[in-house]
């Protein structure tokens, strides 16, 4: 079966594992907490696993969490490259115009 995943999912997780925090997390994505708590809950709903446990206030990554940093780092990466190469121009470098002398 094959699946697509919203990159704003992983770039909330990646956010979330970067700061450590979902409130600096919603800050660096201009996100609400609740938004971020609900990304990082459908991308956990997605592979059925939980990726942070919950202490207090505080979310430590949960094995399978760990896993996934890596596979979700090359994924943005690669992302961000497909973008990169769809929005460069058509064509590269100098165009001049120029008219002959005799009709100047």
């Amino acid at each position: 079966m094959r699946g697509d995943i919203d990159t704003g999912l992983i770039r909330t997780f990646q956010a979330v594992v970067e700061s450590g925090s979902v409130t600096k997390a919603a800050q660096a994505l201009n996100l609400t907490q609740g938004a971020i708590s609900q990304q990082i809950k459908r991308l956990e709903d997605l592979g059925g696993k939980p990726l942070f446990a919950r202490t207090g206030r505080k979310l430590v990554l949960t094995q399978d969490g760990h896993a996934l940093i890596d596979p979700a780092t090359r994924f943005l990466h690669a992302n961000d490259q497909l973008w990169a190469a769809l929005r460069e121009p058509a064509f590269h470098g100098e165009v001049r115009f120029g008219a002959p002398y005799d009709i100047m």
